[in-house]
């Protein structure tokens, strides 16, 4: 998970104003997105983080557009994106059904990461971390409107069982989550058939031009269609090559070590061309390895 490796990021941190109300602020603690959807009537906040100083500059931003109301929506149950609650302690909550559940599962973990990575850079973290009600619970397909905001919420697991993905129509803008970074590869908590599943449903939106601005959890922000659609190849693309490789590894017998140390090598089949650390790609053969080994299409020759 995100936060037990390197703890420290030299990612900038800066706003990034997309137009219409819309504004994106970038943690120096792994490059983490936090957006904005301002309004008078109506503001949400998704995924507010990470550092202390960051979610002050979260608020005042928020307080200078003096909404009528508040909504965080937290995209997933990660602990780098749900630390904002104690700065809007009156705001309304949205995320997905099983998000308290995992959230109180992992309350310790979650307050024990927002004080190393507070300390990491220079700051302290005060506020301590308990698990929250929400006030909306969705899951699947299902329409929200918040305000002026227009949001088409889906389910999207692969990364986090209580992932959600945000489509804003009107704004042409899809909110991804943790997906489609430019820095970092998938990063895997199922098999790759079920996060490719996620990505093949977004597709029809990116390539009709339903999507013209992708804000991804970690890294830049993609500005057009086509930078959209090349991020949702790359991906894609990623998560055939490993499952492939996994299978051809198993054909041939080799162990889960054995097929980490051939599919993790820096010149290897995965790492050659895609962003992310040793630690991401050799985790994603441990996923996907335990998936495939279970399976009985391991046995199908071919």
């Amino acid at each position: 998970m995100r936060g037990d490796r390197d703890l420290v990021s030299t990612a900038p941190g800066p706003w990034s104003d997309l137009g219409g109300g819309v504004q994106v602020r970038q943690s120096v603690a792994f490059g983490m997105n936090s957006t904005l959807l301002l309004h008078p009537e109506h503001a949400v906040v998704v995924d507010p983080g990470v550092l202390p100083s960051e979610l002050d500059d979260l608020a005042r931003a928020v307080r200078e557009a003096d909404p009528a109301r508040v909504t965080l929506f937290f995209t997933h149950a990660h602990w780098d994106h749900v630390l904002g609650r104690p700065w809007w302690p009156d705001a309304e909550t949205l995320a997905h059904d099983h998000f308290t559940s995992s959230v109180r599962a992992q309350r310790d973990h979650v307050l024990d990461q927002a004080r190393k990575q507070a300390e990491a850079h220079g700051e302290a973290w005060n506020q301590g971390f308990e698990a929250f009600r929400l006030d909306h619970a969705v899951s699947g397909l299902h329409l929200l409107k918040l305000g002026p905001w227009r949001l088409v919420l889906r389910d999207a697991p692969g990364h986090h069982d209580t992932q959600l993905t945000a489509h804003l129509p009107e704004q042409r803008l899809l909110i991804a989550a943790d997906m489609l970074s430019d820095r970092e590869p998938p990063l895997l908590a199922r098999p790759c058939s079920v996060y490719r599943r996620t990505l093949q449903e977004l597709w029809p939106l990116a390539e009709h031009g339903a999507i013209d601005t992708l804000v991804p959890g970690h890294g830049s922000v993609a500005r057009g269609r086509d930078e959209v659609v090349a991020r949702l190849r790359r991906d894609l693309a990623y998560l055939e090559r490993l499952e492939a490789a996994v299978r051809a590894a198993l054909r041939e017998g080799l162990s889960l070590e054995q097929t980490e140390e051939r599919l993790g090598a820096p010149d290897g089949p995965l790492r050659r061309a895609e962003p992310g650390t040793s630690d991401d790609h050799a985790n994603n053969v441990a996923e996907e390895y335990r998936a495939a080994a279970a399976s009985p299409r391991r046995r199908v020759p071919g």
